[in-house]
């Protein structure tokens, strides 16, 4: 395909500034990525082909392994058939019928039923086929090959089902162009940007618009919304096929539902699909980070005592194998989970919500404490005060 390393690794230099060769740091105005793509390649390399996992394996073997918090020695585990609901038969290559009993389970574990802690939820999934290359270096005719193949799955009878869940009405979704996105002032993008399931679309100058979409940005790409405004279904941006799905408005810490949905749509993706994968590496995808099962969860937390010393909440998340990023607000986090690769999706989700469960539980505790130490600090001042007016009544009296 024609790309060569710094094709690779052009986002950690566009972010970290160019640097001359007495490696000093030369700071432009267009040294930067937006915050947005930041948010997508905030690890600062891309893979611009299936290819380039291969041509960079020294490259990239050692930073997927820490990305993904896989151990650093010995052969790289191979990446285990999909498992979204069933761990028990992990031998075979195809899952079984999911249990009623597990789907139910599933839907009602919410890690904060009372609402203080998690604002808002984003859970996301991603494939690629097999038969074309990553999106950005698709030719005019293959962009519509691909984007029709995935269109007429997203508007199958059985997929559209899925889509319509949560909506009143009898259209399951809508299928915008990203054109119809990428227009100002554009309603649908609002609505994306809203709900949480705007990706980072960005105006980048040319030369880096080339590098992270291709030449022929913006045809052949797209969003099917469903009519409820919760599930988002992305073709051809970046990767062939991206979904993201939000937890309920009411209830965001409501992860379980929201796992479920995106789980058996997947399910029929990959019946229907076939995708790009790896012995080692599993599903691939342009994003590094997002390879493996490439389930992506992140929650905004809030956590307003563990905020107040952000380098050791940062050091609890990133030992219970969570990434966390900075908000606007102070005592908000984005938490999200970082291993995707070596172990099965089901496996992905509890690992994440007991490690996301202790972090809240560790919040709980701490405001417990603070509160105790209020009350009793309350309690002695009150105390010396009685003593203090007491000593005064012995002093009048004396």
């Amino acid at each position: 395909m024609d790309h060569n390393l710094f094709d690779v690794i052009w986002p950690a230099l566009k972010r970290y500034g160019n640097v001359t060769g007495n490696g000093s740091k030369v700071n432009t105005a267009r040294s930067y990525i937006s915050n947005s793509v930041d948010d997508d390649y905030n690890y600062g390399v891309v893979a611009p082909d299936f290819e380039s996992y291969v041509v960079f394996m020294e490259f990239f073997d050692p930073l997927i392994r820490e990305l993904h918090c896989v151990s650093t020695s010995g052969d790289l585990p191979d990446h285990p058939p999909p498992r979204f609901f069933n761990m028990s038969n992990e031998e075979a290559e195809v899952e079984g019928p999911p249990d009623t009993a597990v789907i139910t389970a599933l839907e009602q574990y919410d890690l904060d039923p009372t609402g203080k802690f998690i604002q808002a939820g984003v859970l996301e999934c991603t494939r690629n086929l097999a038969n074309y290359s990553l999106p950005l270096t698709l030719t005019v005719n293959q962009l519509e090959e691909v984007e029709r193949e995935i269109t007429n799955q997203l508007m199958s009878p059985e997929i559209s089902e899925l889509m319509a869940q949560g909506s009143s009405e009898d259209e399951a979704g809508t299928y915008f162009t990203l054109n119809e996105i990428l227009d100002q002032p554009s309603r649908i993008r609002a609505q994306l940007a809203a709900s949480g399931l705007l990706l980072p679309i960005t105006e980048c100058e040319s030369n880096d618009d080339r590098r992270l979409h291709g030449k022929h940005w913006p045809y052949g790409r797209g969003v099917y919304v469903t009519t409820a405004g919760d599930l988002a279904a992305w073709v051809n941006f970046q990767d062939h096929l991206r979904i993201v799905c939000r937890t309920n408005e009411n209830r965001p810490g409501l992860v379980g539902r929201a796992y479920v949905r995106l789980a058996k749509l997947m399910r029929m993706f990959d019946q229907k699909l076939n995708f790009k994968r790896d012995q080692k590496f599993g599903f691939l995808t342009s994003r590094p980070h997002a390879l493996g099962n490439t389930l992506r969860f992140y929650l905004i937390v809030r956590l307003p005592e563990l905020s107040k010393t952000p380098d050791n909440l940062r050091h609890l998340c990133v030992v219970r194998g969570l990434s966390v990023r900075d908000t606007a607000k102070s005592d908000m986090v984005r938490i999200g989970n970082q291993q995707s690769l070596a172990i099965a999706e089901l496996q992905t989700l509890q690992d994440f919500t007991r490690a996301v469960h202790n972090i809240i539980t560790l919040e709980k505790e701490l405001a417990m404490n603070n509160s105790m130490k209020i009350a009793n600090m309350i309690t002695g001042i009150f105390r010396k005060r009685v003593n203090a007016s007491r000593g005064q009544s012995r002093g009048l009296k004396t």
